[in-house]
């Protein structure tokens, strides 16, 4: 991937869609990259492009294709790129155009960050210094994380002549680990400036501290580092009534992505009917406070696959919906998780009961269900906890990376939309990434 002055006019232009940059032209009276980089304006100005890029564009792309992959979505108006993602298996090919925008959204903003951070030093003041660092920390850690849960390998940089070495995803997965972990000691435990908070996060309801805590606990599990993760977890929910949100409007180009494409009639995709879980393994009880959050019945069925949807609700049902960061739910499940694998039961149910049992979620995700009641072995609760991850954190963009490690049965070959499984296990590599870059390694299998 190729870092180019293009990343710069998306940030510096934020009258323009981000959607819709042209990447190819010059403009004479455009500022250098140099001049942009040398002042507290133009910093801020990549540091708002990169989050808004991240929030409008780049997680889109990001939960598109993990639903789409673990039968979240069904495809429900008949476009050729997410029904090839729906049906999956080997027959998935690397032109696919929401796999190209996964992968080189993801880099687009990697390449703001990296400048961000290379950057950070033109502001005089330590503290905004610190926060425009950590910041890019921060985001290019997510993008890493990102392409990890998709691709057995990629860059972990951006290379300025697009021919960057690809490393193996759990390298990646211990650079955005470094990144998040270099991030908070820039904070020193403190937050950021208001004025930072005010005109670059772009709202009060964005923790920088917590989020990175956050983060680090997820990018910890998927490496199995489950001490770790759990201590992260714990710093993420130091304060549990806490909000981290991205927030959105409705205009200029910064709507809700997934409100456009799963709300707004005609929808692309819709909610699978119990959450895509296959309902003979894991039925969802109807007394669930989760159903009527994200879901409420429909009565289309997806175009391809014949599976039933649901009406979209959760974060993406409005036009400016926020849509969190993380949710507190999640960093109960890495505690359960990580006892689970340590072997601690009693720890795993505590930390499991925190999310069935929950009333007071910030943002309403409550399933105000009983205590588990199940069998108390390990492979009792990771199912359990697979269960909920898919119902808790319902198109967070997790699901193919949740169906990999919870051990849940291999894709299906050949695909079929009979099957609730996974259809993938990795993505093939975007075809322009391997016209570009001699470094491409071959496809996965499937």
């Amino acid at each position: 991937m190729k870092k180019t002055i293009a990343i710069l006019a998306t940030c510096l232009g934020l009258t323009v869609a981000l959607t819709s940059c042209d990447t190819t032209f010059e403009n004479p009276n455009a500022a250098s990259e140099d001049q942009v980089l040398s002042s507290v304006e133009g910093l801020r100005s990549l540091a708002i492009g990169m989050r808004r890029q991240y929030s409008v564009v780049t997680l889109s792309s990001v939960i598109r294709a993990s639903g789409l992959s673990t039968r979240e979505f069904g495809v429900v108006v008949g476009f050729t790129n997410p029904q090839e993602i729906e049906l999956g298996g080997t027959a998935l090919p690397a032109e696919n155009g929401i796999l190209t925008g996964l992968w080189s959204n993801n880099y687009r903003v990697m390449g703001m960050a990296e400048q961000l951070i290379d950057n950070a030093d033109v502001v005089g003041e330590p503290a905004t210094s610190n926060a425009f660092r950590a910041l890019g920390h921060f985001f290019k850690a997510v993008s890493l994380g990102n392409l990890a849960q998709f691709y057995e390998s990629m860059p972990i940089s951006v290379d300025p002549d697009g021919d960057g070495e690809f490393v193996p995803r759990q390298q990646a997965l211990q650079e955005a680990v470094q990144l998040l972990e270099t991030g908070l000691s820039a904070l020193g435990g403190q937050p950021v400036p208001d004025d930072f908070q005010r005109l670059v996060l772009g709202t009060t309801d964005f923790d920088l501290n917590l989020c990175m805590n956050a983060y680090l606990a997820r990018y910890q599990l998927f490496l199995g580092n489950n001490d770790a993760a759990a201590a992260a977890a714990s710093a993420a929910l130091q304060n549990p009534s806490a909000k981290s949100v991205f927030t959105y409007d409705d205009g200029n180009s910064n709507e809700n992505p997934l409100y456009i494409q799963t709300t707004l009639e005609p929808a692309t995709y819709k909610p699978v009917d119990n959450f895509g879980l296959d309902p003979a393994v894991f039925a969802v009880d109807p007394n669930d406070g989760r159903l009527a959050f994200y879901l409420s019945p429909g009565d289309e069925i997806g175009e391809s696959s014949r599976i039933p949807v649901e009406v979209m609700h959760g974060f993406f049902d409005v036009i400016d919906e926020p849509i969190p960061v993380y949710l507190p739910g999640e960093m109960y499940l890495i505690q359960a998780e990580a006892a689970a694998r340590n072997n601690d039961i009693p720890g795993a149910i505590a930390a499991l009961n925190r999310v069935l049992e929950k009333t007071d979620d910030p943002f309403g995700v409550n399933a105000n269900l009983p205590a588990y009641s199940g069998p108390q072995t390990q492979g009792a609760l990771l199912q359990e906890i697979f269960r909920n991850r898919r119902i808790e954190l319902f198109l967070t963009g997790m699901s193919l990376e949740d169906s990999r490690r919870l051990g849940q049965p291999e894709p299906p070959n050949p695909a079929s939309f009979d099957s609730f499984n996974r259809n993938r296990n990795f993505y093939p590599y975007p075809q322009t990434e391997r016209d570009n870059n001699p470094n491409t390694p071959p496809n996965p299998s499937i």
